[in-house]
């Protein structure tokens, strides 16, 4: 099982050099890749982040969409028609960006809440619809969108990991796969395990993030329980670690979750 850790849109660093110390401290810890939270590819330095990934021998994995949701308003269940074109031609940039980097582009929370469209079924359709479209893109550029089911606090549709294997079985396109959050089936899951099983032949990405969103291990969630799950089902992806509620320093983040794991080195135990 390989894993990465989740790092912030690398434009919200002071600087370029902060961000490659972060990327470079994950491959001395023993990370097998990054993942970023990216707001826009057009407001990406391509050219600068292929150069800190270059430098460190280090690939970024995926990538999550759904920044610009709270910040920019894009959603595709908005009634406004405007809205909607524009959030499916950021998919688009994003599934370009996918191909480009060879990466797999995390969506979910830019389906909307039902703040956003008080009819869930006219909501719903807009969602289906405009990820058709978005599917079909993905499958003709050989890029693997991973849908995540995310909690009904954050997104009003598709909350579970049933509903988004339904899905992306019903889509039946190669570009639409499954992935899977801890947090989010804490909230939504009667068993952090019993559902593996019959989702493993759809399972493309998984994140790793702790009940309260700190770091692994300061919680209430079973991390060797699941990740053994993982491995009996066959899974041999990347596991995605994400901390995004901890006033611990961010390294130390890094390597207190890797120790979670399982698979943090002596050497940095002692460091």
């Amino acid at each position: 099982m390989k894993f990465s850790y989740v790092l912030p849109d690398p434009g919200s660093y002071g600087t370029w050099d902060e961000f490659a110390a972060d990327v470079h401290y994950l491959k001395q810890l023993g990370y097998d890749a990054v993942e970023l939270q990216i707001a826009d590819p057009a407001e990406l330095e391509e050219k600068a982040l292929r150069e800190v990934l270059s430098r460190s021998d280090f690939e970024l994995i995926a990538f999550q969409t759904g920044t610009t949701y709270l910040t920019k308003g894009n959603c595709l269940s908005s009634p406004d028609k405007a809205v909607r074109e524009r959030t499916k031609e950021l998919l688009k940039r994003f599934v370009d960006l996918a191909q480009r980097f060879s990466s797999i582009m995390v969506f979910g929370s830019l389906q909307g809440r039902r703040a956003d469209e008080s009819d869930y079924q006219k909501g719903l359709s807009r969602i289906l619809e405009a990820m058709e479209i978005v599917g079909r893109y993905a499958t003709a550029n050989g890029v693997t969108i991973a849908y995540e089911p995310v909690n009904h606090l954050e997104t009003a549709y598709h909350n579970t990991i049933a509903s988004v294997a339904d899905l992306v079985r019903k889509f039946n396109l190669p570009g639409i796969r499954l992935m899977i959050d801890t947090f989010h089936m804490n909230i939504e899951e009667v068993s952090m395990t019993d559902g593996l099983e019959a989702v493993k032949d759809i399972l493309v990405h998984v994140h790793l993030s702790e009940t309260n969103r700190n770091v692994l291990g300061l919680g209430h969630w079973d991390t060797q329980a699941f990740l053994k799950k993982l491995g009996a089902i066959g899974y041999e992806g990347y596991c995605s670690i994400g901390v995004y509620n901890s006033r611990l320093p961010r390294r130390d983040c890094m390597r207190k979750c890797l120790e979670a794991v399982g698979t943090l080195t002596r050497e940095h135990k002692n460091g």
